[in-house]
């Protein structure tokens, strides 16, 4: 089982990775907002099916965390994009991402109880570091201060997000410790 959470985890990283290589041309800052805000949906939608479905509080804590955090960010792009009179644009990109999480989704949502923590672990760790690879190019290649500086701005909140499912991956794999 965990060799397919793995392996699963790293087919979201390998996809996520042709996509953004296969673009001919760089993302604009309305289509490398958009690939952020459906990031940021996806992880919204994850932690939300991590508060119905983890026993653990330390999971529960961080999933609404992820909640509250990941829907902050995606207001700011909101409201920048409001501002600029335009909307977050669709790629290449974003939409493999809109296919892996439905894929995502649909397999923790099949993944059984006892089994559901470390998946959900396995898989936020992963994208996680994803998101903030994407984040740290997004901010190199960004054309306007103000998306650059939005990016810039998020990005400690992602690193933190990832630094915490790492941390969680070990407590939860360790009998013993409260979780």
């Amino acid at each position: 089982m965990n060799g397919k959470r793995i392996a699963t985890a790293l087919l979201l990283l390998l996809a996520w990775t042709v996509c953004a290589n296969a673009q001919e041309r760089p993302l604009s800052d309305e289509q490398m907002l958009g690939v952020i805000f459906v990031a940021n949906q996806a992880e919204i939608a994850t932690a939300s099916l991590a508060l119905r479905k983890t026993r653990s509080y330390s999971l529960q804590v961080f999933a609404k965390r992820i909640v509250s955090e990941h829907a902050q960010v995606n207001q700011e792009i909101a409201t920048l994009m409001q501002r600029y009179g335009t909307q977050p644009q669709r790629s290449a990109t974003s939409e493999a991402l809109t296919k892996q999480s439905r894929d995502d989704i649909a397999d923790l949502d099949q993944t059984s109880i006892y089994d559901f923590d470390e998946a959900y672990l396995d898989r936020e760790v992963a994208y996680l570091q994803k998101l903030v690879n994407a984040v740290d190019g997004y901010i190199r290649t960004a054309r306007s201060a103000e998306v650059r500086t939005l990016l810039i701005r998020s990005r400690p909140s992602f690193i933190f997000h990832l630094d915490q499912a790492q941390r969680l991956q070990i407590t939860i794999g360790s009998p013993g410790l409260i979780r």
